[in-house]
């Protein structure tokens, strides 16, 4: 049976961070596939790898090992976690991460990997994701471990909380990405469609829309995308370029009907 992981950092593409934790993984098992969900995670931001993992465990298969290194606090006494709930395994640091994806996957459950030495790793003060958590992957992958096994149970209040997700009495939407085309990802998931979505660009309301070609060439429009966030988009254009956004921008909206959460 083919095993898969999928692997999200902040790590980018220019140098040999990613390829060298892969070539950890696959050496330990080379019957693993590893899946690269992105690498562009803006440096030390921990909540921002949220969403992608969100969406990417939606389409997993069970048994899907999501190993997430986006880590400021490397070499620090933070901790090491394997998880496990939904079905699938989560390699990642305690740097507020697991806190955040507990309140949107039920049943989680972590363990401290307070002894990398059990499975083969070793806590390496700066390229733990090589050397301690890339281990740890192969662990559950090559079936000799659970996570059980790799160390204690962390209680949930135990969890280092995130200190970089959005205030809850902030009613501005935060931007979490810009996606390849230069469309703004907004912090609101939806459940079940809005009414109503008003948000304003250089005192102009954008329009809310249901399709790309709801809005002429060149226009910006906002919609729920296929994977349920909120997005402001320009069609066949670069609505980032066009309203200045980056990410971690925070931007009034006024959303009436419907359900959602934010991030």
């Amino acid at each position: 049976m083919r095993r898969f992981v999928t692997f999200t950092s902040d790590f980018g593409t220019r140098d040999s961070y990613v390829a060298s934790v892969k070539l950890r993984i696959l050496a330990g098992d080379p019957h693993c596939e590893v899946i690269d969900v992105t690498h562009e995670i803006p440096p030390f931001s921990p909540a921002l790898a949220l969403p992608p993992l969100i969406d990417i465990a939606r389409v997993s298969p069970p048994g899907t090992t999501h190993l997430c290194i986006v880590d400021p606090g490397v070499g620090s006494p933070r901790k090491a976690l394997a998880g496990e709930g939904g079905g699938f395994y989560f390699i990642l640091p305690d740097n507020g991460l697991a806190a955040l994806l507990s309140k949107w996957m039920d049943d989680l459950v972590f363990y401290d990997l307070h002894d990398p030495e059990i499975f083969g790793g070793e806590a390496t003060p700066t390229f733990q994701g090589r050397d301690l958590f890339a281990p740890a992957v192969v662990a559950l992958t090559s079936g000799k471990f659970a996570p059980k096994d790799l160390g204690p149970r962390m209680s949930p209040g135990a969890l280092a909380p995130c200190t970089d997700e959005g205030n809850e009495k902030d009613s501005r939407l935060t931007v979490w990405n810009i996606d390849h085309f230069g469309n703004i990802l907004l912090d609101y998931f939806t459940l079940l469609p809005p009414e109503t979505v008003e948000i304003t660009h250089d005192g102009r309301l954008i329009p809310y829309v249901r399709r790309y070609q709801d809005v002429p060439r060149g226009s910006l429009g906002c919609l729920v995308n296929s994977s349920g966030w909120l997005e402001i988009f320009c069609r066949e254009g670069s609505a980032s370029r066009s309203t200045g956004m980056g990410v971690g921008q925070r931007l009034g909206a006024r959303i009436e009907g419907g359900s959602g959460r934010r991030l």
